[in-house]
């Protein structure tokens, strides 16, 4: 077995076991931007079996919502006026994690972004660094949530899983998220998707991409992820980031 399969087989078991527990949640956001002073206006968290237990819009503090990021995911400061602010929400959220272990695809951005949004409050959010005891032998990056679970990169795994190489990164490419329905809650639904096309044998990594089960109410405007790149990156170009 070569290095790169022996990669997808412990991506997969990694999903199979994920498939038989009860004790994690997906969760998304969307955002202001992608900067470093930028806010959450979206966040979702969903549960195992695909309970919605978070999804709401929220009404950034320092941020308005950039026209770039306005073109691509179709909110606007006057849809969040009368959004509850990060820091009722963040309350909330912790409610709704509670002591499971999180699920998110390009964990690094979301967690990013949760510590911005709560900046401008004086609550500072500092997630423990990344902790390779988490998943041994798997390349996604874990660190742990304030409940000491761990927070796993679906789009690390994912991307191991899917096994396309970069000689230049020396790591595998970040793959997009397949079946996204552009709102931070069905986002949260495609993720549970793709852990399951992970955990079963059948699936290849050119397998076609996965679609919603069937749609989602969105709360508020139609929204869509903000990837962690640089900020002067042309609004056509985010079709071809990976999230």
């Amino acid at each position: 077995m070569s290095e790169r399969e022996r990669d997808k087989q412990q991506a997969a078991v990694w999903a199979h076991e994920m498939m038989h527990r009860k004790t994690w949640c997906v969760l998304d956001t969307e955002t202001t931007g992608i900067g470093s002073h930028d806010e959450i206006v979206q966040i979702a968290v969903v549960n195992w079996d695909k309970e919605i237990l978070l999804n709401t819009l929220v009404r950034p503090k320092t941020q308005p919502i950039g026209f770039e990021a306005s073109q691509i995911h179709g909110i606007y400061d006057r849809d969040v006026e009368d959004a509850p602010t990060f820091d009722g929400v963040f309350f909330k959220l912790l409610q709704a994690v509670g002591d499971r272990e999180v699920v998110i695809y390009n964990a690094s951005f979301d967690v990013r972004l949760i510590g911005q949004s709560l900046r401008p409050y004086g609550v500072h959010f500092r997630p423990s660094a990344q902790d390779t005891s988490i998943a041994p032998g798997l390349i996604g990056h874990c660190i742990r949530w304030i409940n000491g679970a761990p927070v796993v990169c679906a789009m690390d795994l994912y991307s191991q899983w899917v096994g396309d190489w970069s000689d230049y990164h020396h790591d595998y490419r970040w793959q997009k998220l397949p079946g996204g329905d552009h709102t931070a809650v069905g986002d949260c639904m495609a993720v549970h998707r793709l852990i399951e096309r992970m955990a079963t044998p059948q699936f290849s990594a050119t397998s076609s991409t996965l679609e919603p089960e069937q749609p989602i109410e969105p709360v508020g405007a139609k929204l869509v992820e903000m990837p962690t790149i640089a900020a002067s990156v042309a609004t056509e170009e985010y079709d071809d980031i990976p999230f």
